[in-house]
């Protein structure tokens, strides 16, 4: 699974599936899901602007490619190097999902250095 992630400057993303299988999730900017099928080899979707996307892979795998609208695209993801938990405090994240700071250190410690969550197997 790719780290949901989203443009930050208006760009539009167009995805293109090269090989493999899996599902894509798209949410709007209201939090509601506007998009959430299957794709394999050869689909094509776009991304609007501002809105949140997620690739999970097919057991098989999944590879793809994207094209940004802008020449100098700016994203941040939910888990990785960009993630933006981490500019949360360990007080905030604690209270948002109600539990104790053993369990917030754990969930920060999983999420800061990936943007991919389950890599396939070696």
């Amino acid at each position: 699974m790719c780290s949901p992630g989203f443009s930050c400057d208006s760009a539009l993303q167009v995805t293109y599936i090269v090989r493999g299988s899996g599902r894509a999730q798209v949410v709007g900017v209201d939090g509601k899901r506007v998009l959430e099928t299957t794709v394999k080899a050869g689909n094509l979707f776009i991304v609007p602007r501002f809105f949140v996307v997620s690739k999970i892979a097919d057991p098989d795998g999944l590879e793809w490619f994207s094209i940004i609208t802008t020449p100098n695209p700016v994203f941040t993801h939910l888990a990785g190097r960009t993630s933006v938990w981490k500019a949360l405090s360990p007080q905030v994240l604690q209270a948002s999902f109600n539990v104790s700071p053993e369990v917030e250190e754990k969930f920060s410690s999983k999420r800061k250095a990936e943007e991919i969550f389950f890599p396939p197997p070696k």
